[in-house]
């Protein structure tokens, strides 16, 4: 052979080699954009490649691309062209089942696994792979069993299909076999080091497990090996929103629509979530809007309400809540159930009637979405926490009764977490109740702006019902300042309010007889001093109070005397303390009367 022919020869094999290797590379392209969530891409470059390299196995791609994105038409119409070019190619008989398995004619599809297969001698790994895979792609066709076992005899032949055992992987995953699927992730990771796919799956196994900081390491490193992996982003997204970390979570979802360009409705969606989530309540509303008349999902009116609700365009979000409340799907939640709505629809529909009150706190519609949100919360903490917003409401707009009556039912529903501040305010309710209750004068009647404070329905009732109300609710009140107290051992205005219930109930007579506020009003004191930010009137009756009952009952003068020197301190022209201390008022000043006037 001569140099010339020589080196012809092998520029012409070098070239071929170089093509090969070119395409080998464009077409594991195409397969890394696939499994990156670019199926826009993936298409491209394995239609290009099929028009520009026609080939059993470029034709193959085109096909199974089709096949994954469920166009089952078209896969099988691209199968049908490179089985009419071979017939004998086995690569594409498992095409053609592919698309056999997801028409549902599992007979035909098994048919022409098994020929395939047993033509290729089972010494093609590829066959065999996309045979297993074939069996695992269709639920209601699969073979997990079956899949497994030619895939093992795939990687027999061939341990570098790092895909076949990602696939492996993935079929056990699906069978709740989490460490054995670990495992079919980590050979993928030996045939392919530093593969992002493999380590993302294991991150969503010990996410399924509930290792959450495991999962966050391998997205993070399948992140750090391909940056450009998208389902990473998406993954992240959700391992932070599970721990309430909605910034991040709206950040990496966002991150995953760039990387994947995935626009489907459904994907805006779930980023218009995660942006309202994480209060960017303008970014979830610009996200809806680029959907809008794109999808047929109610939930959309659903997150408009949120949303408008959130940016304080209470009419809006008014009209899109009402909207959804009247064509809200049906689901199922945790138990089974059928649900038809969340809470949260409800209280935001609530809070926005009330916050277009025209008079005081709330409107009637308002509270009674409010009401059917807690109502509807399985949660019993949130429903709770729903009854004390309503009884706030109630308590602003004075109908104490009211206030009373919801806070009672958010403290019994959640008894553990009721605070200090919860039995102080329902007590404050009740205490405004008694205190509104009026008494008849002697005549019979109470007097017209008495009456215009009385509890509903109480202005008919006898002078001994309304003096046994009275004091009915007083009583009341005392125990749930009790109940403060005991929370919040150091805040001294419980002490207080318990020792004036005690004073109005049984009068000040009888009450310093007995000296039955004595100790509270003594508690507040002691408990006031030590917090040293208590305005210093507050301390007016409780003095006045104790130096009276050692003066006049407890005969301990000295104390008396305290007392009554610090009353002048925070009232000093108390006349009582003055007297009861023996000293003289001050002279009033002489009014010389001018001259002409009269005397």
């Amino acid at each position: 052979m001569n140099n010339k022919l020589r080196k012809s020869i092998t520029t012409l094999a070098f070239s071929l080699f170089a093509t090969a290797i070119s395409f080998a590379q464009t077409a594991q392209e195409g397969f890394d954009q696939l499994n990156t969530d670019r199926s826009e891409e993936a298409g491209q470059t394995f239609k290009k490649l099929a028009e520009t390299s026609p080939s059993e196995q470029s034709l193959f791609n085109l096909g199974y691309y089709h096949v994954r994105i469920n166009q089952l038409d078209e896969a099988r119409k691209v199968f049908e062209k490179a089985l009419a070019e071979d017939s004998k190619s086995y690569i594409n008989q498992v095409g053609m089942a592919m698309v056999e398995l997801g028409q549902g004619n599992r007979e035909k599809g098994k048919e022409m696994i098994d020929y395939a297969v047993k033509k290729s001698r089972g010494k093609d790994a590829n066959v065999l792979y996309r045979a297993g895979e074939a069996w695992s792609l269709f639920d209601k066709t699969s073979d997990p069993a079956e899949a497994i076992r030619l895939i093992d005899e795939a990687t027999k032949v061939d341990n570098t299909l790092a895909d076949a055992y990602i696939v492996k992987g993935d079929i056990l995953s699906k069978k709740n076999e989490g460490g054995q699927a670990v495992t079919a992730y980590e050979y993928a990771l030996t045939a392919r080091p530093n593969y992002a796919v493999a380590n993302n799956r294991i991150g969503q196994i010990f996410l399924r497990g509930k290792q959450y900081n495991l999962a966050l390491d391998y997205y993070k490193k399948a992140i750090e090996k391909n940056p450009d992996y998208a389902p990473a982003y998406k993954d992240l997204a959700e391992l932070y929103y599970l721990a309430q970390q909605y910034k991040r979570a709206a950040e990496n979802f966002d991150l995953y629509i760039q990387k994947s360009g995935d626009k489907d409705p459904e994907t805006v969606l779930r980023a218009a979530q995660f942006a309202f989530v994480a209060d960017d309540y303008s970014r979830s509303l610009e996200l809806l809007e680029s959907i809008k008349g794109k999808i047929d999902n109610p939930i959309l009116k659903r997150m408009y309400g949120w949303s408008y609700y959130k940016t304080n365009n209470m009419e809006d979000a008014i009209k899109n809540l009402e909207e959804f409340i009247e064509v809200a799907p049906t689901t199922k939640d945790e138990d089974g159930n059928f649900r038809t709505l969340v809470p949260d629809d409800y209280k935001y529909l609530g809070r926005a009637y009330n916050k277009m009150a025209s008079e005081g706190e709330y409107t009637e519609q308002g509270i009674q979405a409010l009401m059917k949100g807690a109502d509807l919360d399985t949660n019993v903490a949130e429903s709770a926490v729903t009854y004390k917003e309503i009884a706030n409401l109630y308590l602003k707009n004075k109908e104490y009764l009211k206030a009373g009556m919801a806070y009672d039912k958010g403290i019994a529903m959640d008894t553990a977490k009721a605070n200090g501040n919860d039995y102080y305010q329902a007590g404050t309710a009740y205490q405004y109740v008694a205190s509104n209750i009026a008494l008849p004068d002697s005549t019979g009647k109470i007097d017209s702006l008495s009456l215009t404070k009385m509890p509903e329905g109480m202005a008919s009732l006898d002078s001994a019902t309304l003096a046994a109300k009275k004091k009915e609710y007083y009583l009341k009140a005392d125990s749930l300042f009790a109940f403060t107290s005991k929370k919040i051992p150091d805040w001294p205005y419980s002490y207080l309010q318990r020792a004036n219930v005690l004073y109005n109930i049984y009068g000040a007579q009888a009450n310093l007889d007995k000296g039955i506020s004595l100790p509270h009003y003594e508690k507040f004191v002691e408990v006031a001093d030590k917090d040293g930010s208590v305005n210093k009137s507050y301390f007016k009756q409780p003095y006045s109070y104790i130096a009276l009952y050692y003066q006049t009952v407890g005969q301990d003068e000295a104390k008396a005397k305290t007392y009554w020197e610090k009353l002048l301190t925070v009232d000093p022209d108390n006349a009582t303390a003055k007297q009861a201390l023996g000293m003289e008022p001050e002279p009033a000043t002489a009014v010389t009367p001018k001259k002409g006037s009269s005397k």
